[in-house]
């Protein structure tokens, strides 16, 4: 066995330990009722373990991801793991009846929990001129049209209920800007921007918004290899600190090492030095080696 496969058998492994429910979680409270998780189909992905925890909290769920079989399978994998109920709902975030096919396979459910994690962002990591309109185009629609029409929906139903909670799936990235994943951290700024405000409006509604600020995770097999380890959160603790912060907290970066990263950059530095350092930390751990004009003026 190859050490790239003796990895992959430990990161899966790592996904797949047993689960337990939390122990002080408003997410408690909606036992029974149903969670909707987006960008749900990989196994090693945040979504899946976003819904794994949620079974484990009792909660019955709907699935969402453009990737079709490997839906399937982890709606199967739900039942037959926790024995709950799971509507896999395969579509493309960036069509815009996206939500209105969601919005139907969710029909006479009341939604409790939407956590909107779907991504997209092109694999190659281009410059922003670099990459085609098209794709630019699509990363808007997926990453920002998409959350918003599901917290629109899901956000109305909950407000006129007086219960809910939202849980915006985020990144660092939107508070510092990222050379090489420029459009990508564009479209998290947005994701921060309006959960933020969606949690003052709320407030008082009894409906929780949470934005969640996440760094680098043991997601990409790996693709992250040549990152410092300390940075690599592992998805389930992720997950479970997300989930406990429901209700106490607005914002959260869920991983200590990348609060400390986000403290200095947001804190310590100037924003060009900020820039600067996450776009040389980039270029290093995306393998650009490319040279940086470091003069501050």
């Amino acid at each position: 066995m190859s050490a790239r496969e003796e990895n992959a058998m430990v990161r899966r492994t790592t996904h797949r330990r047993r689960l337990k429910p939390l122990r002080r979680s408003r997410i408690s409270g909606y036992r029974g009722g149903w969670a909707l998780v987006t960008g749900a189909a990989r196994d090693v992905g945040l979504g899946y373990a976003f819904a794994r925890q949620l079974a484990a909290e009792g909660l019955n769920l709907i699935v969402v991801d453009v990737l079709a079989d490997e839906l399937a399978t982890r709606a199967a994998e739900l039942r037959g793991e926790f024995g709950v109920d799971v509507v896999a709902v395969p579509c493309d975030m960036a069509d815009p009846d996206a939500i209105a096919r969601i919005a139907r396979a969710a029909d006479g459910i009341d939604v409790d929990v939407l956590v909107c994690n779907h991504m997209f962002t092109p694999p190659d990591t281009p410059r922003i001129l670099d990459m085609p309109l098209e794709v630019h185009r699509r990363m808007i629609d997926v990453n920002a049209r998409g959350y918003t029409d599901l917290i629109y929906v899901f956000g109305n139903q909950m407000r006129a209920r007086a219960t809910g909670s939202i849980i915006v799936v985020a990144s660092g990235v939107g508070l510092t800007s990222s050379p090489f994943t420029g459009a990508y951290g564009a479209n998290k700024a947005f994701q921060v921007c309006l959960g933020e405000a969606l949690w003052y409006e709320l407030r008082g509604t009894g409906v929780d918004v949470l934005v969640m600020l996440g760094g680098l995770m043991n997601t990409q097999g790996d693709k992250f290899d040549a990152y410092p380890q300390w940075l690599i959160s592992e998805p389930r603790d992720v997950v479970r600190r997300v989930l406990t912060a429901v209700g106490r907290k607005h914002l959260l970066v869920p991983s200590l090492p990348n609060r400390l990263f986000l403290l200095a950059q947001t804190r310590l530095m100037t924003r060009r030095r900020a820039v600067l350092s996450i776009g040389d930390f980039m270029a290093k751990g995306l393998g650009k080696h490319e040279p940086s004009d470091h003069t501050v003026s």
